[in-house]
């Protein structure tokens, strides 16, 4: 093992042996190792294949078939060994050459201990810098090249600068077809891009968090993406492209339709056991009761008939009760109903329960055109659960539901004339409705105004159908 305090290793290569011999010396005193001189740059080649050399003093102008700065550049194609080159030649086409192959310094040959010991040592130390910046180069470039997720450098314009082996193997570009490719490249034509709005925002100097969209590879398959943007900037802070991480979610977003279905259909099983069996039971007790009274009544047994009244009340109440619990549970039926059809009759259902004035308004295709059973579902969840806040917290004496569907996206629409206080939301309530659009590809913006209502916009893309 190579001891730490190993003296650095410098070779001399010079033709002219006494100026050869003079910088040995010179170096020895200031406590560096030398090898025997090379006079030659095949002769310097030769001792670097055997030698592990920390630097190179390289006379310019040597004998030989290749000259000090041909040899330069044979070396650094194959050794990390820094080079100062030695001259009295200070011509402009001479130093232009050696520039090229980008030397460590330049040192006369008659320089002093105290200027040859400087440059040394900088060149030395600058060495070692560059090698472990490289190195972690390298650990970087294979971390990148084993991340599954895509890892995508991007200017402030929107132009791709870096793609690694992550992106390729999610949207299907090779780096050498996607490189100086705007990032819109990514983005399906009717759906809107939203990443200018993220630029915007990191220059304001605004801190993002992952998001959820929808992207398309290069087959034009739609993929369902979860992105984080990270800020890059220079030495002077100033923000120069961003960094995304890109996840391909689609299989996660099958699954969690999957489970939400799975979920749904024992919601249905179990509404339908409410209404059929329980409901029914219930609502043949409730009516034996009623015969009860009746007979209690006609025999004068006025107590036991009010106390059969109370029972008959109860459990005309309990009936109430289950078909509400089994309305909230059988929710849509793909088979028999749409969207617009199921969300009309809940508006029914709420205004015959409540004094609310509630109105509905639809396009005529909706029920044509959405014939997705997740979004059906979720899109009902959400009318449903943002009812049943505003009913319970808002004050309201209006309610109103609009649906609406263009080319490119549904728009639900859900107002009230309520006190506006949207921090009734910020709880579990919001997070469920904001899981629930997520699960579509869609987006929600609530808008409260003190004493003037709470409006929720909900947005669903139409190719996430």
């Amino acid at each position: 093992m190579e001891s730490s305090l190993r003296k650095n290793l410098i070779l001399v290569v010079e033709d002219e042996v006494i100026i050869a011999e003079d910088l040995i010396i010179r170096l020895k005193k200031l406590g560096y190792d030398t090898l025997p001189c090379a006079t030659t740059g095949e002769r310097a080649l030769g001792i670097l294949q055997d030698n592990k050399v920390d630097l190179i003093l390289m006379d310019i102008n040597i004998k030989g078939s290749i000259d000090g700065i041909e040899t330069a550049e044979l070396i650094s194609e194959k050794f990390p060994t820094p080079i100062i080159y030695l001259t009295s030649f200070n011509d402009d086409f001479t130093l232009a050459r050696a520039k090229k192959t980008a030397p460590y310094g330049f040192l006369t040959k008659t320089s002093n201990l105290n200027n040859l010991y400087t440059t040394i040592e900088m060149a030395i130390n600058r060495n070692k810098m560059e090698i472990q910046i490289k190195e972690k180069e390298e650990l970087l470039s294979v971390t990148l090249r084993s991340i599954s997720d895509a890892v995508i450098g991007v200017e402030l314009a929107g132009t791709i600068i870096s793609w690694n082996q992550g992106a390729v193997d999610i949207f299907g570009y090779e780096l050498y077809e996607i490189l100086g490719k705007n990032l819109s490249i990514l983005t399906p034509s009717s759906l809107p891009n939203e990443i200018p709005d993220k630029f915007a925002s990191l220059i304001k100097g605004e801190i993002l968090d992952h998001y959820d969209t929808i992207r398309q590879n290069k087959n034009g398959d739609l993929l369902n993406i979860s992105i984080k943007i990270s800020p890059i900037r220079n030495i002077y802070g100033k923000l120069t492209g961003v960094s995304l991480i890109a996840s391909d979610i689609s299989e996660k977003k099958r699954m969690e339709r999957e489970i939400l279905q799975i979920s749904e259909n024992e919601s249905r099983r179990i509404g339908i056991d409410l209404h059929d069996n329980l409901g029914q039971y219930l609502t043949g007790i409730m009516f034996q009761l009623k015969l009860l009274e009746n007979s209690l009544l006609k025999k004068n047994i006025e107590l036991e008939a009010k106390m059969a009244h109370e029972i008959t009340m109860s459990t005309k109440e309990a009936v109430v009760l289950t078909k509400n619990l089994a309305k909230n549970l059988i929710k849509v039926n793909l088979e028999n109903q749409g969207l617009s059809t199921a969300i009309a009759e809940l508006v029914a259902f709420y205004t015959d329960l409540y004094d609310i004035e509630f109105v509905y308004e639809h396009n005529d295709l909706i029920d044509q055109l959405i014939n997705d059973a997740t979004i059906i579902t979720q899109l009902y969840h959400i009318v449903q659960e943002t009812l049943t806040n505003s009913i319970k917290h808002s004050n309201a004496s209006k309610i109103e539901v609009i649906l609406t569907i263009d080319k490119f996206e549904i728009s639900l629409e859900i107002a009230d004339n309520g006190n506006g206080n949207v921090e009734q939301g910020k709880g579990f309530g919001l997070s469920i409705l904001k899981y629930r659009i997520n699960i579509i590809n869609g987006n929600i913006s609530i808008i409260g105004k003190k004493n003037e209502g709470t409006v929720i916009i909900c947005r669903v893309p139409i190719l996430a159908q």
